[in-house]
Parts: C-alpha cells; structure tokens; sequence
C-alpha cells in the first residue's frame, strides 16, 4: 500500500546549542481573586503582555564541549505572533546566514543566497525562545491547553500554579509554570526546554529599585535530584519588560553561558522582514499539491509539485509526493525514477522505501529489491500498518503465502492507524491472500470488510463478484 501525502516535521540544524530568552511583563497591580478562573489568570497574563509588539537584541553565547570553547553571535528579532528572524553575527563560517521563522514555516538564507524552505521547522536552540515566548502570543489559549491547579507562596509572592500542554506536542510532558499573580513574571518552573530534561527553575535573589519595584532577579536552575545546572539573571530592561541578560547552565552535553545586549523593544519591525517571496510561493504551490491530490486531481497536483521542486529541488517531502502523484496518474517509469532520486539523497527516509518498494513488488518490476525496501520500512516503523500491508503484498507477489497472510493480519490489528479508505486495500490483500491459499470463504469474508469500508469501490465490487461466481 502506498505511503499518503508525506506529512514530516522537517528539523534543521544550526550552529548554536541552546537560546535562552524569557520575556515577561508586569501588569497592574491587583488582589488575588478569591477563587481560582482560569480565563481570569488568562486575560491577566496576555493583558500584562499586551504592551508587547517586538524586541530586537544580540545574543551571544560561548558553548564549552569537551573542554572547547566555540562563539556564537546572533542578531535577534521578536516579533508577536510568532515570528522570529536570526542573523549570525559569528563564527564567521555562518556570518550572514539568516533563519526566519513564521508560525513554525521556516526559511534557511545562506551567504550565498539560496533558500531552502520547510512547511515546519525547528532550530536547535529556537525551541527554547519559542517556550519562553509563548505566554506573549497573541492567544495563548490557542497554542496551549492551560490550567491553573491552584495558588502557591513563593518567598512572601503569591503565585497562580499553571500546567501548560503545547497542542503541537500533546504528547510531550506538560510544563508546571508558577506565575505571579500581581505583575505576572514567571518565579519558578518545571520544564525539559533548557536542558533537554526535566528541570526545575526556582527564585532565588531579588534585586528592588527605590519604591520595592523589582531592578532584577535571579532564577536558579537544578535537575529532579536537586543538583545545581546554572543561573538566570532577569532584568528589567524597559518597564513591565523583564529580559534574560544572563545565563548559565550546564548539562551532559557541555555548558552555555550567555550574554543579552544591544535590547530594544518595540522598534516597529515590519512584517516584510520575515517574508521571502519564493518560499510564499512555494507554501502555495504545496497547500495547491495537497489539495489536488486530496480530491484525486493528480495531473493538477503534479504541476504543483513541479513547481516546488523547482523552487527548493532538495524538498524530499515534495519530491517522494511527487513520485505517488506520477504513479497514481498512470505514470510508472517517472514514479519510480522521483523515488529513486529520493532514496540517493536520503537512503533512510521511510515512506520513499514504502512507495518505490510497493510500485516495484505491484508491477513486478524487482521483487527481489521490493522486499528488502519494505523490510527495510517495517524495521524503522514496525507499528505502521501501511508498511506492514505494503510488506504482505511484496510477500504475496512472490508466492510466499504464509508470510503474506501473518504480516497482513499483523497490519490489521491497527485498523485506526490506517489513513482514509486505505484500510479497505489492506482487507483485499488479505483476500487475494485467502484467495491465493483455497480459503475462498475467508477471501469473501475480507472482501466484505474493505467493501464495508468503501462500499462505492467499482473494483471491490467486481472482485467480489467474481469470488461469488467462483
């Protein structure tokens, strides 16, 4: 069975290990509401941030691994919702190199001017901002699941107790964010995004202006045993606005410590900045793809498709789409050739070893290599159904019935794990199986389920009408 349209968050890697960047603003003052509402705790939180617009700062980090130190310099720019632009500063091998980041579509701009683009992308070390950003989005009910358990002191400070899931990610472990309740500046913490395990941030000295307002305070970093891993120094750098403008923290990969500097805030960045023009075409031309495919329009999908590929020909995504698109219009020699040019690029990538290995076992092409493409599938995913029925059709191709019979049902024991109607092309192999064997009885019986599942499939309908008069 063929992979669908390819849906893979795409990581790409620069060269920093870690952003730490928290901002957070007081509100007016106001007494702790007798009971606990969370759209209350909600609307005090985003109205503290409201002030907000954008913020622009230089971060530089010196990394230590293995005993070495390595610099990174970068140009920051904030701007709500969402988006963020970087610009390296140093070493100098990436000087100029420019990632732009907009609702999680990212660009990558190299020196030498040619992008490269991804529907999702993560940065190493933007994962950080981007969580101690997210209570300055413009909604924060509509990134995250928000509750607010209860109400804590925390060193003579009342704070809301808030468990916050990341919709993107629900099934990562939710953040435990204490939040105070009168000027809504984050005072302590459980979180993975700083160390890359848990740890926990707590308040430790506080440094107050003339009239009790707060200049600055730190936060203490330290793994679940309570080990110490580093400092935060918070400082208001414009009033409400308090900023990290100095870090440092350690943990089994080496240690960072960072410095904020050069900070303004809402500067009036322009939306053009995080905007290239090729890549808006391209996110068009992909949502144009999927929505021809989805509606079984391949010709009008392969066009759009081509037109990625031209704009960002290392899309592997795009490229193995492409290759179910020429397949499924009747286009077998320039399926299989778009699907080999992805596994010479990326051996490993999984739905291009489901795809061509499929096509070469349905056509009879290679069965022999067919096989190994969909062992090789099944192996890095051995829970995705759609490997394992593309796997047990390579087997029946061969004549080997038995495995083809054990590594189908295998597949059908996952029956919501299939996308739309292709759970109906996995009970007719298991029919032509059943078929194959002398189990006619059997052969009708799971024909009847993918009929069950697609009553409106001509070919279903003439298969088993031919088991009938069999």
């Amino acid at each position: 069975m063929l992979t669908t349209l390819v849906r893979c968050r795409t990581v790409v890697k620069v060269l920093m290990a870690a952003v730490v960047l928290v901002l957070v603003a007081s509100s007016v003052d106001a007494a702790a509401p007798e009971t606990i509402n969370v759209q209350d705790v909600l609307k005090q939180i985003q109205g503290a941030n409201a002030r907000i617009r954008d913020l622009t700062c230089v971060l530089e980090s010196v990394y230590n691994r293995g005993g070495v130190d390595e610099t990174v310099t970068m140009q920051v720019v904030f701007k709500r919702p969402d988006k963020y632009h970087i610009t390296y500063l140093a070493p100098k091998a990436n000087e100029g190199t420019r990632v732009i980041l907009t609702k999680g579509a990212g660009v990558i701009l190299p020196k030498d001017g040619h992008w490269k683009t991804y529907d999702s992308m993560s940065v190493a070390g933007l994962e950080t901002l981007t969580y101690m950003l997210r209570f300055v989005r413009d909604s924060i009910a509509d990134a995250y699941d928000v509750q607010v358990s209860e109400r804590a002191d925390i060193q003579d400070r009342v704070a809301y107790v808030l468990r916050v899931q990341d919709r993107k990610a629900p099934v990562a472990d939710p953040d435990i964010v204490w939040i105070d309740n009168v000027k809504s500046l984050v005072i302590q913490a459980q979180t993975s995004a700083l160390l890359g395990e848990p740890a926990l941030l707590r308040l430790g000295t506080i440094q107050e202006g003339e009239k009790g307002d707060w200049k600055s305070y730190t936060l203490t970093v330290t793994d679940l045993r309570g080990d110490r891993r580093g400092e935060i120094t918070m400082t208001q750098v414009e009033r409400g606005v308090f900023l990290p403008t100095r870090v440092e923290l350690w943990s089994t990969r080496g240690r960072v410590e960072q410095v904020l500097r050069d900070i303004k805030v809402n500067t009036g960045v322009r939306d053009d900045l995080f905007v290239v023009k090729e890549a808006e075409e391209m996110r068009t031309k992909l949502k144009q793809a999927q929505s021809a495919y989805s509606r079984r329009k391949y010709d009008q999908a392969i066009q759009a498709y081509e037109r990625v590929l031209e704009l960002d020909p290392e899309n592997i995504e795009a490229r193995c789409d492409l290759g179910l698109c020429y397949w499924l219009a009747g286009k077998t020699d320039s399926a299989v050739e778009e699907l080999e040019r992805v596994l010479k690029a990326k051996p490993d990538y999984l739905p291009a070893c489901n795809n061509l290995g499929f096509i070469l076992a349905e056509t009879k092409r290679d069965l022999e290599r067919a096989v190994t493409l969909l062992e090789k599938a099944v192996d890095g995913e051995p829970a995705n159904p759609v490997y394992m029925d593309s796997l047990g059709w390579a087997y029946f191709k061969q004549g080997r019935l038995d495995e083809a019979e054990r590594t189908t049902k295998r597949a059908l024991l996952f029956p919501s794990d299939f996308p739309e109607k292709t759970l109906a092309t996995a009970h007719y192999h298991l029919a032509m199986v059943y078929e194959a064997k002398g189990m006619k009885e059997e052969a009708m019986r799971e024909m009847q389920k993918a009929l069950d599942v697609d009553p409106f499939n001509s070919m279903l309908r003439g298969e088993m009408a031919r088991l009938r008069r069999g």
